[in-house]
């Protein structure tokens, strides 16, 4: 994205910033905004409830997280500044900095912890403005230079009143950057996302990959039998079952003169304390070695961790100690250790001991006891090689895919902070793009493109009688008729009319992930029901300027239909314009055979009348539903005999 530059300039006179633009000005933030003016009293009644907002509860980025219902009497002393709408919510206390939020339509009687400062614009300052002002990095580093205290830096409101910002002198040219710096940051923000989903899917791969090889082993083809364990399910008929105690024994050997003291790490695995405290730069505390409250570790030992419950029995690699809070195991029958490292972290074998306690919570120690509770897998020796020999090569490769995915979250969150500093410090210029819809080279992905149409028709247009296949045949009419790019549907022919498996599913789980909507089963079809960030979608639809009259065209004609008539106009325009792709013929004969046949679509569609299909196509004409060939041609699957449960026709 190219942007010029103001055509004049001045100094400043302040060196972190050097030149502004010659018609901006230089204000103290507190001539633009007042700062904490709105507290609770200390009368406020016992049972005011409010909706505290504690500084844990915004992140970086511009976005503030679930609030608490409390009443006032059992409410923190921290929990007195009253926000209300427009206002801007920025942490003082110097080890949150960067939770910066604009509160638009609060719940009522939120009021926000005293480590924000509540900053109120002014009648003449734009909040769409200063909102990014204050997110701008060298507004945060100058909060960070003016923080006092040792232990918890932190600015007081008075001396963040005084900081100096940048500023238009007219309020048109603020909203104008805001609007712009909205529409850019939301585009980032979309990929940023669509990031963090791509990691949450490899995460799941990589626990499916480790699960399905550690309990099934690699011969998809070779012969099960039932384990008679719950959490191992069906296993290989060369494979047993024994007692934990049959595999490993708890190891109470007193810590060597020698040993140094071991960290049991989930993010490190087994490391020697000096190292975790270098990498994490942290202190931890120490233990006097030679003490009886150290235990010795030998390679090839597993030790269970304080977070075992989520996966953290550990296999140590070296020798040393570790504290008495560890259990240490150790193998003393046939165990290849790099395979149980594999097992015991395996999703099922943590849930599995998860179960085996009702007291879980963040930190609960797990014992021997829980452990020897869960019987094991026994594995022949050469096939326990084989399987973590697979392992070693799989997994890295799906770590490495998750970290590529993170390095480009990083890189679009400093490109997202780097626009923003820019725009707001007048070093490059926006108004003249704001005179027409800002249009960028950020393209949404498919999987994204999906979820957020699907979430604009079920906004609009969720009823009873919207089901999966309706759904679906809307999405595809959205995406041919209004000639969406991004959508890149892969239909193929099926009983109900064009349908892209994959793509729904992807819908249902993300529509889910976003807090849009959820699907669920009821009965013989699927419903959509509306959750809490239902309508949020729309900040998004900006992007798609140039379709949304056609996305309207289509969902102001069918949002209302039954799931059979979508079906038979979906079915009609795919055919339709398969003919236009192919440069055949597009006469009514040929369009209605092309959609109605068995032959050329699928034998439930002879089942239609055909007074349907010709009131339909000529309905279709007179609205002017009509395609012109675009997009992929529809795929045929010759030879279809029955239905799926997604092909499947839903009640009308």
């Amino acid at each position: 994205m190219s942007l010029p530059r103001y055509e004049r300039y001045k100094d400043s006179g302040v060196e972190w910033l050097g030149e502004v633009p010659e018609h901006w000005d230089f204000k103290r933030l507190i001539l633009l905004a007042s700062i904490n003016d709105d507290v609770l009293p200390e009368d406020t009644r016992p049972d005011f409830v409010m909706e505290y907002l504690d500084i844990s509860s915004v992140t970086p980025g511009s976005k503030m997280l679930a609030t608490a219902s409390i009443k006032f009497d059992s409410a923190p002393s921290r929990a007195r500044r009253i926000v209300k709408n427009g206002d801007i919510v920025v942490s003082t206390v110097r080890t949150y900095l960067r939770a910066i939020a604009p509160i638009i339509d609060p719940p009522d009687n939120l009021i926000a912890s005293t480590g924000f400062a509540i900053v109120r614009p002014r009648q003449d300052c734009s909040t769409i403005f200063l909102n990014y002002a204050l997110q701008a990095s060298n507004f945060i580093e100058e909060v960070i230079a003016r923080s006092t205290g040792v232990s918890y830096p932190a600015i007081s409101a008075h001396e963040l009143g005084f900081i100096k910002l940048p500023i238009p002198q007219l309020k048109q040219d603020q909203e104008s950057i805001g609007l712009f710096l909205d529409m850019e940051t939301e585009k980032i923000d979309v990929l940023i996302e669509e990031q963090r989903q791509l990691i949450e899917l490899l995460k799941e791969k990589r626990q499916t990959v480790i699960s399905h090889a550690v309990t099934k082993g690699l011969d998809s083809l070779r012969a099960m039998k039932a384990s008679g364990v719950g959490w191992l399910g069906n296993i290989p008929a060369s494979w047993n079952v024994v007692g934990s105690r049959r595999l490993f024994r708890m190891r109470n050997e007193r810590a060597w003169d020698s040993d140094q003291q071991l960290t049991a790490s989930q993010k490190y695995g087994m490391l020697f304390q000096t190292e975790f405290v270098e990498l994490e730069g942290r202190r931890v505390v120490e233990v006097i070695q030679g003490t009886d409250t150290l235990r010795h570790v030998e390679p090839n030992d597993f030790v269970i961790s304080l977070r075992s419950f989520q996966g953290g029995i550990e296999w140590s690699k070296l020798a040393g100690s570790v504290t008495f809070h560890y259990v240490v195991l150790t193998p003393i029958k046939a165990v290849h250790p790099p395979f149980f490292a594999y097992l015991f972290k395996s999703m099922a074998y943590i849930q599995a001991l998860r179960s085996t306690t009702n007291l879980i919570r963040d930190g609960q120690d797990l014992r021997y006891s829980h452990f020897v509770l869960l019987d094991l897998p026994l594995v022949p020796l050469e096939e326990q090689r084989e399987i973590a020999s697979y392992l070693d090569q799989k997994i890295p490769q799906i770590d490495a895919l998750m970290a590529e995915a993170q390095v480009a979250i990083e890189r679009l969150q400093e490109r997202r902070s780097a626009l923003i500093s820019a725009v707001v410090t007048g070093k490059i210029d926006v108004r003249a793009d704001m005179v027409k819809p800002v249009m960028s080279a950020t393209q949404y992905s498919s999987g994204f493109a999906h979820q957020l149409l699907a979430a604009e028709i079920l906004d609009r247009c969720n009823s009873q009688r919207m089901g999966r296949i309706k759904l679906q045949k809307l999405i595809h009419l959205c995406e041919y008729h209004g000639q969406m790019s991004e959508v890149q549907g892969d239909y193929s022919r099926k009983a109900a009319g064009p349908f892209d498996a994959g793509a729904m599913a992807g819908i249902s789980k993300n529509l889910k992930k976003q807090k849009w909507f959820e699907e669920v089963k009821e009965g013989e079809r699927y419903v959509y029901r509306p959750l809490e960030k239902r309508g949020e979608h729309k900040k998004y639809l900006a992007h798609w300027q140039a379709e949304m009259p056609r996305i309207d065209e289509v969902l102001s004609l069918l949002g209302n239909f039954k799931t059979r008539e979508c079906e038979i106009v979906s079915t009609l325009y795919a055919a339709w314009n398969d003919l236009l792709i192919d440069g055949g013929s597009t006469d009514d004969a040929s369009i209605l055979h092309e959609a109605s046949s068995a032959e050329r679509w699928h034998k439930s569609k002879e089942q239609i009348a055909p007074e349907r299909w010709t009131k339909a196509l000529h309905w279709m004409k007179d609205k002017g539903l009509v395609p012109v060939g675009y997009g992929k041609h529809t795929r045929h699957a010759a030879g279809q005999i029955g239905t799926t449960t997604e092909e499947a026709h839903e009640p009308a």
